[in-house]
């Protein structure tokens, strides 16, 4: 997504989060073209270190500067790719049929889409390796808070920790717990799309993948949740190239 120094520049010196509530740290500068689109940003992470982000990776939902996971702009991207050459093959075939194109025409313009199917298909496999490696590192999360959260309610039943620490504790693994599914859950909507493409192909499956959703546990404060929407889009279309 695009978007002006205008828009960014209010954000300057505020927190910068990924859709999921995760606080990826201050934003301390903008660089931008001479089309006043910003190009990139840097920001100030949590232990005092400094990373810088591409501009294409900004959303800006009301007053929340919001950094996109990668995976996620990819996704978006191959989905708008697909969607638009499948809706030109298809109107061409039906133009051909009716005779309104002439075949050698017909013939070099689907040639040139098939390409780009070509190219999708690739991308495709790239995708779902990345989402498979990121699915991955989700699961470890997910492991080592379900441990933390374990760990601390036996702590706290033994007397070792008090009630103020505990609760608090709980609700910040709680929340961890709630924004880590929620990223699984949609990384899980977009590879069940992209594997809906073309069921024949094989995909990456990450060693963590059977790691279930975790229930976020009950504690005093109840921990803040993150809304989430899904990228799947019905009905799915098949990468099948035209065998001449």
């Amino acid at each position: 997504m695009i978007t002006s120094l205008e828009q960014v520049r209010k954000f300057l010196g505020k927190q910068l989060q990924d859709p999921y509530g995760r606080t990826h740290g201050k934003l301390i500068g903008i660089t931008a073209n001479l089309r006043d689109e910003t190009t990139a940003v840097g920001v100030e992470t949590a232990n005092g270190e400094f990373a810088q982000y591409p501009g294409e990776r900004l959303w800006i939902n009301g007053e929340t500067l919001t950094l996109v996971p990668a995976w996620k702009l990819d996704a978006e991207e191959f989905r708008k790719e697909f969607d638009i050459v499948t809706r030109r093959l298809k109107a061409l075939d039906e133009l051909f049929s009716v005779g309104d194109i002439q075949q050698d025409i017909y013939e070099d313009l689907r040639k040139q889409h098939e390409d780009g199917i070509n190219e999708l298909k690739e991308k495709r496999r790239t995708l779902l390796d990345a989402l498979a490696r990121r699915t991955g590192v989700l699961n470890a999360q997910l492991r080592e808070l379900q441990t933390y959260l374990a760990s601390n309610k036996m702590l706290h039943a033994s007397g070792e920790f008090d009630d103020a620490g505990y609760r608090s504790a709980s609700d910040e693994i709680n929340t961890g717990l709630v924004r880590t599914s929620a990223e699984r859950k949609d990384i899980e909507a977009i590879t069940t799309y992209l594997v809906r493409l073309d069921p024949t192909t094989p995909i990456a499956i990450s060693p963590h993948q059977e790691t279930a959703t975790p229930q976020p546990q009950p504690v005093a404060t109840q921990a803040q949740t993150t809304t989430v929407q899904a990228t799947t889009r019905e009905p799915a279309l098949v990468l099948h190239v035209k065998e001449k």
